[in-house]
């Protein structure tokens, strides 16, 4: 046990130091790669991807347990209710405005997995510090499922909050403060389905997703994503997932986050 704590606290050591000679070579403008829209993508994916190593570390300290376990049939019910928070990341994806040529891809195949690795590694850092670490630390404390709310909506608020930090990379104050509104309501339904489904791994897919599908064109793409039909269908699908989560959270008994770290305990 002693030998396992003492290489994850080198490996979080070397992380911390990687990571802080990465964001040393982004602050003096030192690119990797010379296309500067190329360069991001690459330090996005190895900034992240140690992040999402540091914060594993944390998460396998801990003794939370946030990984696909038995009962398998369980588990496979409880991702039949993640099914509604998949479309919702679907629909990120300007599909209609894709279908009639409105917007299109500009960029390679190549860029395009690489865009997609970006975000897995975005997903991974994100979720596992917010929903892996942050959110279960928390959920132990509660006591009812008042506080099991309170404690979803607040975690999803300080995850929403950490997107101010765009603003110093150069973000507009406008585009900022929608991407923390929007940020912390996906947060909120990511925490839902970790509530109900008490494995990582689903948070990381529906953020993963989301964000690939929502930034496709405007990072390697081009044309107009939105239009009348569009917002529509998203704000109904919206609406109706938010009704769909609130429904489960109040008649479900157990979940399985819950379970598997406090098996003694019911959630009524």
């Amino acid at each position: 046990m002693q030998k396992k704590s003492l290489i994850l606290k080198i490996i979080r050591i070397v992380s911390a130091v990687v990571l802080l000679v990465f964001v040393a070579l982004e602050s003096f403008k030192v690119h990797l790669i010379p296309d500067e829209g190329h360069d991001l993508i690459a330090n996005v994916i190895i900034t992240r991807t140690v992040a999402a190593v540091f914060f594993l570390t944390v998460l396998l300290e801990s003794d939370t347990k946030v990984a696909c376990r038995k009962p398998a049939d369980e588990y496979l019910k409880s991702l039949l209710l993640v099914i509604p928070a998949l479309l919702v990341a679907v629909n990120n994806l300007p599909i209609i405005s894709l279908i009639t040529g409105r917007c299109f891809v500009t960029e390679s195949a190549l860029w395009v997995a690489l865009f997609a690795v970006e975000h897995i590694a975005v997903a991974a850092f994100e979720e596992i510090a917010f929903r892996g670490v942050l959110f279960p630390y928390y959920l132990k404390k509660c006591k009812s499922r008042l506080q099991v709310f309170i404690c979803i909506a607040a975690t999803s608020c300080v995850f929403g909050l950490y997107h101010l930090f765009n603003l110093v990379s150069g973000a507009g104050f406008g585009a900022v403060i929608r991407q923390v509104g929007y940020s912390a309501l996906i947060g909120a339904m990511c925490a839902t389905c970790m509530l109900i489904t008490g494995d990582i791994l689903v948070p990381i897919v529906l953020h993963a997703v989301y964000n690939f599908c929502g930034m496709l064109i405007d990072t390697v793409g081009a044309g107009e994503m939105w239009d009348v039909p569009t917002i529509v269908i998203t704000a109904v699908l919206g609406t109706a997932v938010f009704g769909f989560y609130l429904g489960v959270f109040l008649k479900k008994k157990s979940f399985r986050l819950i379970a598997a770290n406090e098996p003694e305990r019911e959630n009524d």
